[in-house]
Order: structure tokens, then C-alpha cells, then sequence
């Protein structure tokens, strides 16, 4: 890393049950990015069901925390960027759907991350008591609009290419490459 630079924010985000924890965990092992895991998947509050807006905020809160505490060790050891296990976009999306609002924390983590890695909804659908939405039409569609919050946005991005895991991880590793070259030749 250029000495005096911060590292390279990555995201990964999407739809449930796209891929985004296994493509976050291969990407942080792959080049050695320190890896901000999904607060909400740990909460108990979300364990059990029990949410209400509010709490979308509080999670975005840890969320951001637990970026800024990857960015920390990524500065400690030098990395070139780091990666976080969703962001803001999906607390949007989160927020829209469950509680027809958007969290307020929720833009000011989006636009903290330099580049977004989209899953895209071309894997099977796994069950899991955090998941609800298992039809692939409505994930589709939802995908949809995660697309056009990037482009509205004008956030770099990048989607997945490939159902296949290596296939979509080596797709994932080009594009960081990418972004990377361009990060530290600023």
C-alpha cells in the first residue's frame, strides 16, 4: 500500500441467498483484506424476528463500526483495502421493504465504500430463518433495484458473472484488480 493511503473500501452486496458471505470470505482471504462480517447476521434482535425501524439504524451503526474496525487493521497491516459483508444498500433495501423507510444511516455507509461487488440472484436459494424471500421472480426484481440505486447513485460496481463459485470469484478478483490499480494510482 502507497504509504499515507487508506485502503481501498470494498463492498458486497445484493439479495439474500446471492453468495455475498462465501464471495466476501474468499475475497478477504485471496488478497488478505481484513473482513467487516454482516452485524445483522449475529444480532439477536434479528435471530429472533424482532425488529422494528429502529433498529435498521442501530444496525447499520454496527455495521459501519465493524467497517471502520477493518479499516483499522488494514491500515495496522498494511493491506490494500478491505471488504465488508453488506452495507448501506442493503439496509436501504432492508428498510424499504420491511418498514416502508430508509434507514437514516443508511446513505451516509453507502457512500463510504469505493467500489461495490453485486451478487447477482443466479444461485439456488438456500433457506435460513434470517432469509424470506425464496421466490427467484421477487429476488429478480428486487435485484433489479439494487441496480438501479448503484447506477442512480453513481457508485463504482461490478456484478457477479457466473452461477458456478470459482467462476464468479475469479470474475470478482479481475475487477478488484482493476479497482485496485486505479485506487493507488490516484
Amino acid at each position: 500500500m502507497n504509504i499515507g493511503k487508506r485502503p481501498l473500501r470494498l463492498v458486497v452486496t445484493g439479495v439474500e441467498s446471492t453468495g455475498k458471505t462465501t464471495l466476501a470470505q474468499a475475497v478477504s482471504e485471496h488478497f488478505g483484506f481484513p473482513l467487516a462480517l454482516e452485524a445483522a447476521r449475529y444480532d439477536p434482535r434479528v435471530r429472533q424476528g424482532n425488529l422494528n425501524s429502529s433498529d435498521l439504524d442501530r444496525l447499520t451503526t454496527l455495521q459501519f463500526n465493524a467497517a471502520l474496525e477493518a479499516e483499522q487493521q488494514a491500515l495496522k497491516s498494511q493491506a490494500a483495502g478491505l471488504i465488508s459483508d453488506t452495507g448501506g444498500i442493503v439496509m436501504e433495501m432492508w428498510g424499504s421493504a420491511a418498514f416502508d423507510t430508509i434507514p437514516q444511516r443508511a446513505r451516509n455507509l453507502q457512500s463510504w465504500f469505493d467500489f461495490y461487488i453485486l451478487c447477482t440472484p443466479d444461485i439456488p436459494w438456500e433457506s435460513d430463518p434470517l432469509r424470506s424471500m425464496p421466490l427467484e421472480d421477487d429476488r429478480w426484481a428486487l435485484h433489479d433495484r439494487y441496480v438501479q440505486r448503484l447506477n442512480e447513485a453513481g457508485y463504482p460496481w461490478v456484478k457477479t458473472k457466473g452461477s458456478a463459485p470459482l467462476e464468479r470469484f475469479l470474475f470478482v478478483v479481475q475487477a478488484i484488480e482493476g479497482a485496485l490499480e486505479g485506487f493507488l494510482n490516484e
